[in-house]
């Protein structure tokens, strides 16, 4: 079967990047694995401005119905009621939004099966990528079907296939720590503020999804990883005694997720005719919330390459600017958060009081929060 663009995953980067590259009039071909299965996993995503327009761009943002404003955005140093914080407020400064996967895989689900452009296989399992010409690849599935395109866009995810047949490797950054993921409930309305406190042994992130929901990101250093306290069974006392009880009984909701902390980024973003997009080309630490709006920055400027005249579509050369762009800028996106995470974790009275002063400048300074807001809005660009 060919098409003009053939898309491996149809995960929430693989459908926006193929209702993105619809609005360029290509025929494109959606493989999936299993899309029951993928679209069954819910993830709790922070949106920025730059993303919503995205979303807006392809018009699916209306149609969300879970996506919660972040009024205010408080970050802390070591303690709740450190008076030093730096605090953003959205009459001043956007901040960005909450929103669920499930709501994102479903709406662009049914955009994508809507789409005349736009053809989605699912139960396909890829056997191999076979060297059609010097230029160009092609996908053989284990049902020894044949898929060819202009373009191949590998949206698989952090276990690329497509990546492994290839040999592609990933320039890995190993964080030795682990992230534990949930969601709590809480008595106290939390005002739709998010929080984000960096703590000796790690940062943790309160993400407001409804007025008494908080989704969780506990980011822990091993050396510090008590499985005493990690556990779902103590994490409500824990966190009570890190927030002060500013949110009064909390529960957990679901089961406590945890995982591995690293962070990659593709050696090449393209290889011929095959592209990567999203976490098939990096990832990044979670403490600001900016793996999804990387990736979504990808497909910005894979739809710019439209709009160059450089190359002719069908040439192997026509995404080459966007390889290169964003190799750099999530490269200096990953640095960024490390310098931040880093920084904050030091432990020294020096550090402290330069910390704390530091937080009390900016706070008081509108002009200086506004462009750090602007500068996450941009998912850390420092092009724009």
């Amino acid at each position: 079967m060919k098409k003009d663009i053939v898309i491996v995953g149809a995960g929430v980067i693989g459908m926006s990047l193929a209702l993105s590259l619809s609005q360029r009039d290509k025929k494109v071909l959606i493989l999936e694995k299993d899309i029951k299965k993928s679209h069954s996993i819910n993830r709790i995503y922070s949106i920025s401005n730059k993303s919503k327009n995205l979303f807006k761009e392809i018009e699916v943002w209306n149609e969300f119905n879970s996506v919660n404003e972040i009024k205010k955005m408080v970050i802390l140093y070591r303690s709740f009621e450190d008076k030093n914080n730096i605090s953003f407020h959205s009459g001043l400064q956007k901040i960005g939004f909450i929103a669920q996967s499930s709501d994102i895989t479903s709406v662009l689900y049914k955009k994508v099966m809507a789409d005349k452009n736009i053809e989605l296989i699912d139960k396909v399992n890829l056997k191999s990528i076979i060297e059609r010409d010097e230029n160009n690849y092609e996908i053989e599935s284990s049902e020894s079907d044949i898929y060819s395109g202009d373009y191949i866009f590998s949206c698989e995810g952090t276990n690329s296939f497509i990546k492994d047949q290839i040999s592609i490797k990933n320039l890995i950054k190993d964080y030795d720590s682990k992230a534990f993921v949930f969601n709590i409930q809480t008595e106290k309305s939390n005002n739709n503020s998010a929080y984000q406190i960096f703590l000796e042994n790690g940062p943790i992130a309160f993400l407001p999804v409804s007025e008494n929901e908080f989704s969780m990101v506990i980011s822990v250093r091993n050396k510090f990883n008590d499985s005493n306290i990690y556990c779902k069974e103590n994490l409500t006392q824990y966190l009570n005694q890190i927030t002060n009880g500013s949110f009064g009984e909390i529960d957990i909701l679901g089961e406590v997720i945890n995982f591995n902390l690293f962070g990659y980024n593709s050696d090449s973003y393209k290889h011929k005719n095959i592209v990567f997009v999203g976490d098939s080309a990096h990832s990044v630490h979670p403490l600001a919330g900016m793996g999804l709006n990387l990736g979504l920055s990808d497909i910005i400027e894979i739809y710019k390459a439209f709009d160059l005249d450089i190359y002719k579509f069908g040439d192997h050369r026509f995404f080459d600017k966007y390889a290169r762009k964003q190799k750099i800028i999530n490269s200096q996106a990953r640095q960024q958060l490390e310098l931040i995470e880093r920084f904050y974790s030091l432990e020294n009275s020096l550090i402290k009081n330069l910390v704390g002063f530091g937080m009390s400048k900016i706070n008081k300074n509108d002009f200086l929060k506004k462009n750090i807001a602007n500068h996450a809005n941009q998912n850390l660009s420092l092009f724009n």
